[in-house]
């Protein structure tokens, strides 16, 4: 029987070492959890678009479509999910929307923003701390994607305006330029709160370890959602004093200190599902 890790990526070609690594290390304390899959997003990683829609931070038809397909294919395959940051939030979300009906056995998330509207919002705002370098880095990979698909986005019968969308100096106004428009919201923060997993967290109905740092820069500690993390008992909320942003150093390089909380969680979920 295989047991397959869903690994939920949002541009592989940032850090295919540590996902390759983290893949082997659950592998090498789990040696019953054969296969890894990671999942990829539409126009990322190098991957070019055949539909207009591109993706955005709550998209969750792909997630889905990879996972019913793995559980079609392996009926009797336990599929665990685990995901970072962007990922973290869209893999969450689609847990809570499937609720009882979930095909995954267990999940991990590191990093999870929660409320996407009120994360960005924050990027935004900081022009003088460390904060200010996600910000960027975040606006240039939209535009890059963006400007790599534009061609087949615009293909859509949707008006857009490319002089702003390559003009946004924030992540809102892109996503009030491009994104919300490809998916027909009224606003960028209507898209974002939509996008959000935090409201579907009452729904989750599957063991799920949520993994944040306390001096994390994106997902800053105001915005965890302590008591919905803890009135649900299929969720568990992990705190790290330090870590950054699924910073995570390990004792040497590449190592890092996330590989044993995941490693040591999906082994546990691993013998509770063969009981």
């Amino acid at each position: 029987m295989y047991r397959v890790s869903l690994v939920h990526a949002k541009d592989t070609r940032q850090s295919p070492s540590s996902q390759e690594r983290l893949a082997d290390i659950i592998q090498e304390d789990c040696p019953s959890l054969a296969k890894d899959a990671t999942f990829k997003h539409r126009g990322c990683g190098g991957s070019k678009l055949t539909t207009p829609l591109p993706f955005h931070c709550g998209f969750t038809n792909d997630y889905k479509e990879v996972v019913n397909n793995l559980h079609k294919r392996l009926p009797n395959c336990p599929l665990f999910g685990l995901s970072f940051s962007l990922g973290a939030n869209i893999m969450t979300k689609y847990v809570g929307e499937e609720g009882e009906n979930c095909p995954l056995v267990a999940a991990i998330a590191v990093g999870n923003p929660f409320d996407m509207y009120r994360v960005i919002k924050h990027l935004d705002s900081q022009r003088l701390s460390p904060s200010r370098i996600y910000d960027m880095a975040i606006l240039n990979f939209l535009k890059t994607a963006f400007k790599a698909n534009q061609s087949t986005i615009m293909s859509a019968p949707v008006e857009f305006n490319v002089k702003k969308i390559a003009q946004s100096s924030s992540i809102m106004e892109f996503t009030e330029e491009m994104t919300r428009k490809a998916f027909a919201y009224k606003s960028a923060k209507h898209l974002l709160d939509d996008s959000s997993c935090g409201p579907h967290l009452d729904n989750i109905r599957i063991p799920t370890l949520f993994l944040n740092s306390l001096d994390d820069p994106i997902c800053i500690e105001s915005l965890i959602p302590f008591e919905k993390l803890v009135s649900n008992p299929y969720l568990v909320l992990a705190l790290t004093v330090h870590g950054g942003h699924i910073g995570y150093m390990g004792n040497s390089w590449p190592t890092s200190w996330v590989e044993l909380p995941v490693s040591q969680f999906f082994a546990a979920m691993l013998k509770h599902y063969h009981k």
